[in-house]
C-alpha cells in the first residue's frame, strides 16, 4: 500500500527553516516507520495523488478552524495543489483533527467572490472533498510508540524514529503542571521526556516576578511522578530578533531584558540539574556573545530551531545528531 502525505492548501515546505513544514515531514517519517513508505508532497510537486492508496492529510500547525490562503481565491499561489488534493479517490486519514468541511469552505469563498477568481478553482472537485469529509478516518498519532516526548511547540525538535511527540502549541510549563502531565501523555509508555518552560522564560517569569526555584521544584515534582527526563531550555536570542505576532503575549515579543531572561534560564537549568538531573544539549547553539545564534533558527523569523539543527533527527541526514548532547 502506497502512502502520500499532503496539505489541502499550502503544501509542506521542503526548506528546513519552516516550522510548519517540519511537522509535516515528521508525520511523514512516522508513517514511513510504521507502514514502510510515505512520500511527502513537498511544495505540491506530486500531481497525481491517485498513484497512491492512502492519503494522509496534515492540516498544518497554523490550522485554526478556517481556510487561511494568501491571495485568497484571486491569487492563491498553491491552488493547483488544492486541485490535485481534491481529486484523490482512495482512503483518507486526517492527522490530529476530524477532517474539516473543506468543500463547504471553498464553495463559500467562491460564491462570495466579488471579482473573477483564479480559473483553477473551478477544477477543484467539491463533490470528492465532501466524500473525504464523510469518509476520512481521524488518526491522532500515525505511529504511536511507548516512548513519548511531551512539551510546547519547541518539543517537535526532539522527535526521532521510535518516539511519539505530543507538541502542544502555546502550552506553558506552569499551565502543564496545573493540568497534570497525565493530560498530555496519550497512551501507555515506557519512557517519558519533557520539554516545557521556554515560553515561561520568554513571557511570564520576569513579568510575574516568579521565583525560578519554585517553578523548577514544581516541574521536578510532576516529572518525578513519571520518572520523566527533562531537557534544558534553549539559549536566549538577541532582542533584535523579529518574530511573528503568534509569538507575542499581550502585544509584546518578550518580557524582561535579555540579561534578566538569560539569568532566569541559567538558574532554572542549573537548579534542575542539581536537584533532579537534566539533558544538556544546547552547547553548540551559542554565538560569541553567549546568545542563541540566529543561524540555528527558522527563517526568516521565528522562535523555533530550524529543522536541520534538531538534535536527534532532521529528515535530511540518516544519522542522528546525538553528539550534541553532553
Amino acid at each position: 500500500m502506497k502512502n502520500i502525505i499532503n496539505c489541502p492548501f499550502i503544501p509542506i515546505a521542503k526548506r528546513p527553516g519552516s516550522h510548519r513544514g517540519a511537522a509535516g515531514v515528521m508525520y511523514g517519517d512516522m508513517i514511513k516507520e510504521k507502514y514502510g513508505n510515505c512520500d511527502v508532497n513537498y511544495g505540491g510537486e506530486i500531481q497525481d495523488h491517485n498513484n497512491y492508496d492512502n492519503l494522509w492529510v496534515y492540516h498544518g500547525t497554523d490550522w485554526s478552524g478556517g481556510i487561511n490562503m494568501f491571495g485568497g481565491v484571486y491569487g492563491f499561489p498553491y491552488v493547483k495543489n488544492t486541485v490535485n488534493f481534491s481529486k484523490f479517490k482512495g482512503r483518507v486519514f486526517s492527522i490530529g483533527i476530524d477532517f474539516p468541511p473543506y468543500h463547504e469552505m471553498v464553495k463559500s469563498k467562491l460564491e462570495s467572490a466579488k471579482k473573477e477568481v483564479q480559473p483553477e478553482w473551478h477544477e477543484v472537485d467539491l463533490k470528492n472533498l465532501e466524500r473525504m469529509y464523510n469518509e476520512a478516518e481521524r488518526i491522532d498519532y500515525p505511529n504511536p510508540t511507548r516512548k513519548i516526548v511531551i512539551g510546547d511547540s519547541h518539543s517537535i525538535c526532539m522527535y526521532r524514529p521510535g518516539w511519539t511527540v505530543n507538541s502542544v502549541p502555546f502550552k506553558t510549563l506552569n499551565g502543564a503542571i496545573n493540568d497534570g502531565f497525565d493530560k498530555y501523555i496519550p497512551f501507555d509508555y515506557e519512557e517519558i521526556e519533557c520539554y516545557f518552560g521556554n515560553i515561561d522564560i520568554r513571557h511570564h517569569v520576569i513579568r510575574l516576578g516568579q521565583k525560578i526555584e519554585d517553578l523548577a521544584d514544581r516541574y521536578i515534582e510532576e516529572a518525578n511522578k513519571y520518572n520523566a527526563k527533562i531537557y534544558e531550555l534553549l539559549p536566549i536570542e538577541d532582542v533584535s530578533r523579529r518574530i511573528p505576532q503568534s509569538g507575542y503575549y499581550k502585544g509584546q515579543p518578550f518580557y524582561g531584558s535579555w540579561s534578566e531572561r538569560n539569568d532566569a534560564r541559567n538558574k532554572f537549568n542549573d537548579y534542575i540539574e542539581k536537584e533532579y538531573g537534566i539533558k544538556r544539549w544546547t552547547g553548540h547553539l551559542f554565538n560569541k556573545e553567549g546568545k542563541l545564534d540566529f543561524k540555528y533558527m527558522e527563517k526568516p523569523q521565528s522562535i523555533h530551531l530550524s529543522r536541520e539543527f534538531y538534535p536527534y533527527w532532521n529528515g535530511i541526514e540518516a544519522a542522528g545528531l546525538e553528539e550534541f548532547f553532553a
